[in-house]
């Protein structure tokens, strides 16, 4: 597939993003300014009801810590998915990034410019959400509510469900089984990837924003990306589930980079999508489908592959260590 950045993981570049909960016809007032600096964890935007939805009410159990403005209790992040569109008096969203108002939209929206580190998914599914990134982890007891929980490897319906019970804003794992992801949504997935009004798509789905760096199937997420992910356990994220394959939308998870690493040296990354060597890469179908690695040799000639067909190839050093020869057709730039 092609990124909307270039990449599917991007180290350090900068992006211009409207920080708006989602939410079928919600509005909402900014609260902040052009030309103001922000923190993830500021709040940027009042929200009002503007026409109601029928949707479950859960945003006690899904509200996040926020911080209180002067002459309102504590109003707690915005509740994610179809709830921003009951937004009730005195709820407020957070940034979710640190960065530069650089515009408000017409529906109270704040666009914010930020250094960031960007995880783009294959699919996904849910309104923006802002969280504590958290890596997922065999037998934990507890995990906060409202975080952005990551998981390395492939979702099932019923790991959605638990997720939705404790509270958890969103996910970000490999992949899911098309079945398991259907019944989680309670949608036709073909239907929903083709959607034009992505805010009416979005506003009946369950409680939960989803991304997946893999897509469908059960392939596991790239080391690569979960040491980066790993990095920044503990920072305020933004992510984003709306995927529209007709209006050329797609998940993303972005992570707005500590003072201190945009201080030393800063500079943003240029996506280059030409496949030569010393190019990292991800086999997008055949027998290594899923694994990335680094290109070391690219052939001059077509080679032969086991079911007789003749394509252009490349030599793969894969992850492990190991050495594939893979169609130049099923190579996709990563990094």
């Amino acid at each position: 597939m092609t990124y909307l950045l270039g990449w599917s993981v991007i180290p350090q570049i900068v992006v211009r993003r409207e920080r708006w909960p989602g939410g079928y016809k919600t509005r909402g007032t900014a609260l902040v300014y052009p030309g103001q600096e922000v923190q993830p964890d500021q709040p940027v935007i009042h929200l009002y009801k503007a026409e109601a939805v029928p949707v479950v009410d859960t945003a006690s159990r899904l509200a996040l810590p926020s911080v209180s403005t002067p002459g309102r209790s504590d109003p707690g992040l915005a509740p994610p998915n179809g709830n921003a569109g009951n937004g009730r008096p005195g709820d407020t969203v957070p940034a979710g990034l640190s960065g530069r108002v650089v515009d408000i939209t017409r529906r109270g929206g704040v666009v914010i410019e930020s250094r960031v580190v960007a995880i783009e998914g294959v699919v996904g599914a849910g309104n923006q959400v802002a969280g504590m990134l958290t890596m997922w982890q065999a037998g934990a007891i507890s995990i906060p509510p409202g975080a952005i929980l990551v998981v390395p490897g492939p979702l099932n319906f019923m790991m959605l469900r638990q997720a939705v019970n404790s509270g958890i804003a969103g996910i970000v794992a490999s992949s899911i089984a098309s079945r398991d992801l259907e019944g989680f949504l309670q949608t036709d997935l073909v239907n929903l990837l083709d959607s034009v009004d992505v805010d009416l798509a979005q506003a009946h789905l369950p409680p939960l924003t989803l991304l997946l760096t893999e897509g469908l199937g059960t392939i596991a997420m790239p080391a690569r990306t979960v040491n980066l992910l790993s990095r920044y356990q503990g920072s305020i994220a933004l992510l984003a589930g709306a995927t529209s394959v007709r209006q050329g939308i797609f998940p993303e998870l972005l992570i707005s980079l500590p003072a201190r690493e945009v201080q030393r040296s800063w500079q943003p990354v240029q996506p280059e999508l030409a496949l030569g060597i010393g190019a990292l890469v991800r086999i997008c179908g055949g027998e290594y489908e899923g694994l990335t690695g680094e290109i070391d040799h690219l052939f001059a000639h077509q080679q032969r592959f086991r079911s007789g067909m003749r394509d252009r190839a490349a030599r793969l050093r894969l992850e492990d260590g190991s050495r594939a020869i893979v169609p130049l057709t099923l190579l996709e730039r990563i990094g």
